[in-house]
């Protein structure tokens, strides 16, 4: 990803610690809440990134936008170029070429805004499919419809809680994967692949029930800001920072 790294394993004692509950193999909440104290650091540094930010404030505003009667225009006063009778693959699309252009414009291109940026993408990706039933033979107005859902308390709740666990589990397998791969063979953690892709299912599991403690705090900070005042990006970015220490609070928590 990014040409600025996040850097490779670091070799303290926590990530020590973190590697040898492999070899005992320890479960995935136990591995998870290690993790995060070993890259307690860098979770919290996300929250600075200017790219991270900014994905956050753009999910928030093409939710809004999805209320307005010409969703398409909406959308082009964002910077998401989309034709006049958008589909979800043209929203995906500019969406995610929009971060692109503002990443490149700003030099803020990094391995936490990409995944931040695909994290976004896969979770619009996923509402909007369960909401149509699936990703093909939709109208614009279906999207338009699907996006709009996610523009009310609960379901912006919903929403930000799958970002955000989309989000954790990429920043820990960013690491962990390097040593995982590692524990795969004959006596090893995992005697096999499919061992090994269950641990990284568990621990998507793991990210995705941690994740619960952005839910109320998003819907309810979402429906006020955006009622009161409007959503503005310094508004995203404080928004980002407290669901990012909830967390890593929780995913610390029971160690």
């Amino acid at each position: 990803m990014g040409h600025i790294r996040l850097g490779d394993l670091p070799k303290t004692r926590r990530w020590t610690q973190v590697v040898a509950l492999l070899d005992k193999q320890a479960d995935p909440q136990t591995i998870a809440s290690n993790s995060m104290v070993a890259a307690e650091k860098g979770f919290k540094q996300a929250a600075d990134d200017v790219g991270f930010k900014y994905t956050v404030w753009l999910l928030t505003q093409v939710t809004l936008a999805a209320r307005q009667p010409d969703f398409a225009s909406e959308l082009h006063k964002l910077g998401l170029s989309v034709p006049k009778e958008a589909g979800l693959f043209d929203v995906l699309g500019a969406f995610t070429k929009h971060i692109d252009s503002y990443l490149q414009n700003n030099k803020a291109r990094t391995d936490t805004s990409e995944m931040a940026q695909l994290a976004a993408v896969e979770t619009l990706s996923q509402k909007c499919a369960a909401s149509c039933r699936s990703l093909f033979g939709v109208t614009p107005d279906d999207v338009q419809k699907a996006i709009k859902n996610l523009s009310t308390r609960k379901n912006f709740a919903l929403f930000a809680r799958d970002f955000f666990s989309r989000f954790t589990y990429r920043y820990l397998n960013y690491f962990l994967s390097r040593e995982t791969s590692k524990h795969v063979g004959p006596n090893r953690s995992f005697e096999n692949i499919d061992e090994h892709t269950a641990f990284n299912e568990a621990l998507a599991v793991h990210c995705k029930q941690s994740a619960v403690i952005v839910q109320e705090f998003a819907g309810g900070w979402y429906s006020k800001t955006a009622h009161e005042t409007g959503i503005t990006q310094q508004d995203a970015g404080g928004f980002t920072a407290v669901a990012l220490g909830k967390l890593s609070s929780e995913l610390k928590r029971g160690m």
